[in-house]
């Protein structure tokens, strides 16, 4: 009986060691409200954020190495329909990882976009008050694509994109240093677009700047900024500057602050313009309030002004919503 009860524990203890060596997550939110969109007069049920389900595991392989996987699936809670035409509309990769930092191959976020240009917007980009999409990403693909090249466009959003993607990445931390850099190889074509990007955060400060090259004739953006939290207060400002595949100036701005009230609350301001060419400028002006609930549970009103839209007449949107994460 001892000994049954010693083997039980010994293959325990085992049992407990190998779980110990890997790990898989399955997490995502869930996020629906009322609202109105710019450009619309109808009012509707939408997904301010992007709902989404993924999973991502690490594998100790030992001396330091890890094996690294993830996939998360985008959806429209609403409908139940899959946002886009792919299963892992959000990302898919898998890599290694070690002391020197990681290496990741597949359909992933921009250097540039995930070190810097979704580092400043105090609404990160999410429901009608976000920012970065009328400004430090109003003419650039966030994601590696294959198929798109992160086109540097005349102004409108160039979003997703489209395709599989043929990405390669390396993150490294050094201290409150991150560093950057994705290239994309082609099959169809022999341009390599490319980002390389530097974030720095030190206590309250944080600065990041970026360099990307879609790979086309004359397209090309620099993005910087710094941000700066005192008190209940956090500030921040981003700037953009390049050439589109026409050769004409993209000049972009983004301005934003975030106040913390009570334990729970906290409101959110910013203004965010892109100018392309000799065009008019394009701009947005956003507040917004959140409220937790609590760790996982938090609601949302926000209300922005465009000074151009499809319509050309409603400029106006607002929204009122709740987002779940787990």
């Amino acid at each position: 009986m001892k000994k049954s009860l010693l083997a039980l524990a010994v293959l325990g203890a085992f049992a407990g060691a190998a779980s110990a060596q890997s790990s898989v997550t399955l997490y995502g939110k869930v996020d629906l409200g009322v609202g109105k969109t710019a450009g619309s007069t109808d009012k509707q049920v939408m997904d301010g954020s992007g709902s989404r389900v993924g999973l991502r595991g690490v594998e100790d392989l030992g001396g330091g190495m890890k094996a690294l996987f993830g996939f998360e699936h985008r959806f429209s809670p609403d409908t139940g329909i899959q946002a886009g035409d792919r299963m892992w509309n959000g990302y898919s990769t898998v890599g290694l990882g070690g002391a020197f930092g990681t290496v990741n191959l597949g359909r992933q976020y921009t250097a540039a976009f995930s070190l810097v240009q979704n580092a400043f917007d105090p609404f990160g980009g999410d429901s009608v008050g976000g920012l970065r999409n009328n400004s430090l990403t109003g003419s650039v693909a966030t994601l590696r694509t294959g198929a798109r090249r992160g086109t540097l466009t005349t102004g409108a959003a160039a979003g997703l994109g489209g395709g599989g993607g043929d990405s390669i990445r390396y993150d490294g931390t050094f201290g409150g240093l991150k560093i950057a850099a994705d290239v994309e190889e082609q099959l169809t074509s022999a341009a390599r677009p490319y980002t390389v990007a530097a974030q720095y955060a030190a206590g309250p400060l944080l600065v990041a700047a970026s360099y990307e090259n879609p790979g086309n004739v004359n397209d090309k953006l620099i993005t910087a900024g710094v941000s700066y939290a005192f008190g209940p207060a956090k500030l921040a400002l981003a700037i953009g500057d390049g050439t589109n595949t026409a050769n004409a100036k993209v000049k972009q701005a983004l301005i934003g602050a975030t106040v913390k009230v009570g334990a729970a609350g906290s409101f959110l301001a910013g203004y965010a313009q892109e100018k392309v060419g000799t065009g008019a400028a394009v701009k947005k002006a956003s507040v917004g309030y959140r409220h937790d609930l609590s760790k996982r549970t938090q609601l949302y009103t926000d209300f922005s002004r465009v000074n151009t839209t499809a319509s050309g007449t409603e400029k106006n949107a607002y929204d009122f919503g709740v987002i779940h994460a787990f």
